[in-house]
């Protein structure tokens, strides 16, 4: 269990608790399995994360790092380590790093699925 960025969930992913507005009323359900439907419906209540079963934050970058070329894996990792040397004792820089690095798979895996290996570096 974990809890999940808005941006970060995929239709099939099931909710571990029920998804709720900042009144605390109930949108969806614990036990639900998300559509996109759910997805954009969160959006516009402005739920910005839920509770998702059997996944959390580190798994996802996991799964994304799988499905990619160890080798630009280990580029992105370089990169990143320039820019957050010893993080480690502060969770909010940690949480950052967190977000950066699963932003550079992402562009790294869009840019390798249409078909070339540069990374990025804006």
């Amino acid at each position: 269990m974990g809890i999940l960025n808005i941006n970060d969930l995929k239709p099939g992913m099931v909710l571990a608790q029920s998804a709720k507005n900042k009144h605390g009323a109930v949108i969806l359900g614990e036990g639900n399995v998300l559509t996109e439907k759910h997805i954009n419906f969160f959006k516009t209540w402005g739920i910005t994360g839920v509770d998702i079963k059997d996944i959390d934050s580190d798994q996802l970058i996991k799964q994304e790092m799988e499905a990619l070329p160890n080798d630009i894996v280990e580029s992105i990792e370089r990169q990143l380590d320039e820019l957050f040397p010893h993080f480690e004792a502060n969770p909010v820089m940690e949480e950052i790093y967190k977000i950066v690095k699963r932003i550079s798979l992402r562009q790294a895996a869009n840019q390798n699925n249409s078909g070339t290996d540069e990374i990025r570096k804006d």
